[in-house]
């Protein structure tokens, strides 16, 4: 018994080598794949905090019982930060288009013109995002009455004018 033990006990020790290898592959992979996903900020999300406040433009005003102080509106249907809404082109201009908003980015969910830049990262899809241009080469593939969602990385709630990241053809 002694000498089978003997026999086997280089195997044993390879085998244990191979699987403490094996977690140590494993684990280092789970954290390169942490250090991936983590999204550094750019230097525009740092300076500029304003990016993420909402404009003043058709919000409702509630009063705080306890501080008397007015505060926007905030329910499940209209959250505190909205980064898109979809509406109608009715003018195009050299870097922006101007759309018939359908009210989804106001509290009080009114229609309204909304003035859409383009600046040199905006990706324009077409139908079924087959295909892309970027900066405002997209906008020669747009005209007026065309049906889009447009995406923003600045909170969009209660604007009228904002920067667009993407632009997707709806109809």
């Amino acid at each position: 018994m002694f000498n089978l033990l003997k026999k086997y006990s280089v195997l044993f020790i390879i085998l244990g080598i191979i699987i403490i290898g094996i977690c140590l592959i494993y684990f280092l992979g789970q954290l390169g794949k942490e250090d991936l996903t983590k999204v550094p900020l750019s230097e525009e999300m740092i300076t500029s905090p304003t990016k993420f406040e909402a404009g003043e433009i058709g919000e409702v005003k509630t009063k705080d019982g306890e501080t008397g102080e007015e505060k926007p509106l905030v329910t499940p249907i209209m959250p505190p930060a909205i980064f898109s809404t979809a509406g109608t082109i009715i003018e195009k201009k050299d870097n922006s288009l101007i759309i018939t908003g359908e009210g989804t980015n106001f509290a009080d969910g009114v229609s309204r013109n909304l003035t859409c830049i383009f600046i040199n990262e905006t990706l324009t899809f077409e139908k079924g995002q087959l295909k892309y241009y970027q900066g405002e080469d997209g906008l020669n593939h747009l005209e007026k009455g065309m049906k889009i969602l447009v995406d923003s990385d600045e909170n969009i709630r209660g604007k009228i004018e904002f920067k667009v990241k993407t632009v997707n053809i709806l109809e």
